[in-house]
């Protein structure tokens, strides 16, 4: 029996009456099962033991959550930044940089995009509809979150368009009013939406990362090209780690803006 592909998600730590409670969104989970992999939760309240953690991993996926915090990309706080979890940013910003130098594949939703690029160093927007250069549509839909509502178009030569077979522009959600703003060196835009709003990146040099600001956890289950996405991410897990067993994965991903 072949082993099975371990995909860590961070846990989101929640105060209830008697304790703090790590949790991780059960449609991240189904995705993850049905995309043939077994996840695993990741306690986000020690950022110390996340290089421990990365060792069980094949596959990291950063999902969506609160802000993250501007001291992490040295701004100061906007008037409308929302609930930030410094934790919760640490430990997401360590994973990230433990799982590029252990050649572990990454895959960012929402926030978890955003970790990605702070990690890889660059910034966001705290507010888009107030920071943004020009006026934003409504990224924060009020209809069910399975419902696309925005149309974001997607670059060619890309991962994000290999796995929807080149189809462009792509029908998603949007929950979020953070986004990037200065894309990381290492990193490329891969999808934009009509206003202009960054809506995907990935790695220039490798296809180690890939993010998306929507949300196809909550439409996967009704949306093919949704799917698609879940089931790349899984094949660049296999292959990943397959590379790493064969002794032929890189000592380290180049991730230098060239």
């Amino acid at each position: 029996m072949s082993k099975p592909f371990i995909i860590g998600i961070p846990a989101e730590a929640r105060e209830f009456n008697y304790a703090i409670r790590n949790n991780v969104n059960q449609p991240e989970v189904a995705a993850i099962v049905k995309a043939g992999g077994v996840p695993i939760m990741i306690p986000t309240r020690e950022p110390k033991l996340m290089a421990s953690y990365i060792d069980l991993l094949d596959g990291l996926l950063v999902p969506g959550g609160p802000d993250v915090a501007p001291r992490f990309y040295v701004e100061e706080p906007h008037p409308r930044l929302g609930d930030t979890d410094a934790l919760l940013d640490e430990s997401g910003i360590q994973l990230v940089k433990l799982a590029v130098e252990h050649n572990i594949p990454i895959m960012g939703i929402c926030r978890g995009l955003q970790v990605i690029n702070v990690a890889l160093g660059g910034s966001l927007y705290q507010d888009i509809e107030s920071q943004f250069d020009t006026p934003v549509q409504q990224h924060f839909q009020k209809a069910p979150m399975a419902q696309g509502t925005q149309h974001v178009s997607v670059e060619e030569d890309s991962l994000l368009a290999a796995a929807l077979n080149g189809a462009s522009p792509i029908l998603v959600n949007s929950h979020h009013h953070q986004a990037v703003k200065k894309v990381s060196g290492a990193l490329k835009v891969t999808a934009t939406a009509n206003d202009g709003v960054i809506e995907a990146v990935e790695t220039k040099n490798s296809d180690l990362i890939a993010a998306v600001q929507w949300h196809p956890e909550t439409m996967f289950q009704v949306n093919d090209q949704q799917m698609a996405l879940f089931t790349s991410f899984m094949n660049r897990v296999a292959k990943w780690r397959q590379a790493r067993e064969d002794g032929t994965a890189p000592d380290m991903i180049d991730l230098s803006e060239d």
